[in-house]
């Protein structure tokens, strides 16, 4: 079971891994003077907002909790993962929020948007790496098949829009077939 749940957070960090690299393109692009899919970065900010939060950090956080439980050694590296995870809609917001003052035409230095955008993405690559490095790992050493059976029943509802195929996500998900 353990496995089972750990894969699934693996998957879902490889699309959100995927979604990184297309905002790392489209950022590229804007930032050598070119034009980038403002329609394609709303898009990913969209599902960025929606999805880890009532999605993904559950998942995460059912675990997180159970392994603070079991390991209490662990609490500084979880409560870390916590915190971010309470703050992460901050984050993702400004720079969401830059994305679409682009769309409406709204004039901005594009340094300042390279630099959000680079924030944004290292924060995230950042989190997910100790989530996948130290964490996880951790709490497949420490919690028991009973502790992932519990943390199994809490999670079972959480389910990507974006794999389930939710319609105005298809867009995105073709996208991230081909870019794959």
């Amino acid at each position: 079971m353990a496995q089972a749940i750990i894969t699934a957070i693996n998957d879902e960090h490889r699309i959100i891994a995927q979604l990184l690299h297309l905002i790392d393109k489209q950022v590229a692009l804007f930032s050598e003077a070119e034009a980038p899919d403002l329609d394609l970065l709303h898009l990913v900010m969209e599902y960025t907002r929606a999805f880890p939060d009532l999605y993904h950090h559950p998942k995460e956080n059912a675990i997180f909790i159970k392994l603070k439980e079991r390991d209490p050694s662990s609490a500084a590296a979880v409560d870390a993962l916590l915190d971010e995870h309470a703050n992460m809609g901050q984050v993702t917001n400004k720079f969401a929020a830059m994305v679409e003052n682009l769309i409406e035409d709204a004039t901005m230095p594009r340094d300042a948007f390279v630099k959000a955008a680079m924030e944004y993405v290292d924060f995230q690559r950042s989190h997910m790496h100790r989530e996948v490095a130290e964490v996880l790992p951790a709490a497949v050493r420490m919690l028991s098949e009973q502790d992932w059976a519990e943390i199994s029943s809490q999670i079972d509802k959480y389910t990507d829009p974006l794999i389930g195929g939710e319609e105005r996500y298809r867009k995105l998900g073709a996208l991230l077939v081909t870019e794959g």
